[in-house]
């Protein structure tokens, strides 16, 4: 990237959040979701420290009542999900749409949800029609709900 893209993309940043915590909150948050989608592809575990990594990065420029209020509601579909199915959404999983709810709020975490879900589904029935994989395969969630989530935060300005 030219020193002319450069300023171009941080003018759009600036413009598009107004606010330069709310970069840098956005550029944790995308880091530490990288690296989620990362593990959970190579190894299918999800760290715990992850977690506590989104809850801090949660810290910058928060709103407490909506934070807490995410953090417990956005994580219940995913436990009763858990609750009903044998092989379905893992403790990883939930934990971090429960730190994601945290940062990104009740509305920002189901928009979450929904976006990466919806990611998923159509995915896995895409990669169903093309190489005829077994539909009740596991696969790694967190990468779609790393898209859902960064999109949520972008699509709500930072919270």
């Amino acid at each position: 990237m030219n020193g002319d893209e450069k300023i171009v993309l941080q003018r759009f940043l600036e413009v598009a959040f107004d606010n330069p915590l709310v970069i840098i909150k956005g550029f944790l948050y995308a880091v530490i979701l990288l690296y989620v989608s990362l593990s959970d592809i190579k190894i299918r575990i999800i760290p715990d420290k992850v977690h506590i990594m989104i809850l801090l990065v949660s810290l910058i420029n928060i709103n407490l009542k909506d934070s807490l209020l995410g953090l417990f509601l956005v994580s219940i579909p995913f436990i009763i999900t858990a609750l009903i199915s044998e092989n379905g959404i893992g403790g990883g999983d939930i934990k971090l749409m429960g730190a994601s709810g945290f940062l990104l709020g009740v509305k920002g975490g189901f928009l979450a949800s929904i976006i990466g879900l919806a990611t998923a589904i159509v995915t896995k029935k895409v990669s169903y029609k093309i190489k005829s994989t077994n539909k009740d395969e596991a696969f790694p969630l967190a990468p779609y709900l790393s898209i859902g989530c960064f999109l949520s935060y972008l699509i709500s300005g930072g919270f």
